[in-house]
């Protein structure tokens, strides 16, 4: 009678332990597989993206969403938000539905730009704005026509010009009168003066600016911080020697604006320019 009490005893221990480790399984299962279809929001392409696009452009044309992926497909170093990527532009092509990681992104300056320079031309970049850059609508690999825009200028602004470029030479009054008739500077006036220019590049880039700590004269601390920056926009232009003279000098002496062209550019033709005189016309 003692011996069934006994085994009845160990096998009621034993269905206890078995039944705990069933449990503990089930668990362990059920633990797994709800860390596998847990859903993490992470930010993904909505939208081809190319290469050389800078963060800030991704975000102001929204190519990038939030979505619930699975915890078990994330891919390594996913974002959440590119808050810390301001400056930064796109290292490769990002496909749309494709996971935003870090190693999407490098530094503007870490990129080597000589080699898109076709043959023949030079990349020279000029400060654009949004209305300059065509509301923002400008790509790499667009076309573009540049105009420039010259303003009236004071003889004596215009004598300290030309002595730049004369040098020694005196500025007499013929020489003020052919520069006025030849470039218009007489009076204002604004004339395509480049047409189907090649965008390079693109850039939008923020540069940190140190601050220091100082204590009785001794520096303690020099660091970047993101709150302390400057934007720099910039469009990068591939033009012959001789134009990017052009675009200095309008740079200099007027003001440069940017035309978007059809994918396949524009022929070119001879334009008046607009004036006072002829606006109406």
């Amino acid at each position: 009678m003692k011996l069934r009490i006994v085994i009845l005893i160990i096998a009621i221990i034993l269905g206890i332990v078995a039944v705990i480790a069933v449990i503990g399984y089930i668990n362990s299962i059920r633990s797994t597989v709800e860390e596998e279809v847990e859903k993490v929001e992470v930010l993904v392409a909505a939208e081809n993206i190319p290469k050389e696009t800078t963060v800030e452009s991704m975000l102001a044309a929204e190519s990038v969403k939030k979505e619930a992926i699975p915890r078990k497909y994330l891919a390594n170093g996913v974002l959440t938000s590119l808050e810390k990527y301001k400056g930064y532009v796109v290292a490769a092509p990002i496909n749309q539905g494709e996971q935003i990681t870090t190693t999407k992104f490098i530094r503007p300056e870490d990129i080597g730009m000589s080699f898109v320079v076709p043959d023949g031309m030079v990349a020279i970049s000029i400060p654009v704005n949004e209305i300059i850059g065509v509301s923002n609508l400008i790509s790499v690999g667009d076309y573009v026509n540049v105009i420039a825009t010259f303003e009236p200028t004071e003889e004596k602004e215009l004598e300290e010009v030309l002595d730049e470029y004369l040098g020694e030479e005196a500025v007499s009054e013929e020489i003020l009168e052919e520069f006025e008739e030849e470039t218009g500077i007489a009076e204002a006036i604004t004339k395509t003066l480049l047409w189907n220019v090649e965008v390079l590049y693109i850039g939008e880039r923020v540069v940190y600016k140190k601050t220091v700590e100082e204590e009785e004269g001794t520096i303690l601390e020099s660091t970047e911080t993101e709150e302390a920056f400057e934007e720099i926009n910039t469009i990068t232009l591939a033009v012959t020697p001789e134009d990017s003279e052009k675009i200095v000098f309008t740079e200099e002496m007027g003001l440069v604006w940017l035309a978007l062209l059809p994918i396949d550019g524009i022929e070119e033709e001879e334009t008046p320019g607009s004036t006072f005189k002829n606006i109406l016309d």
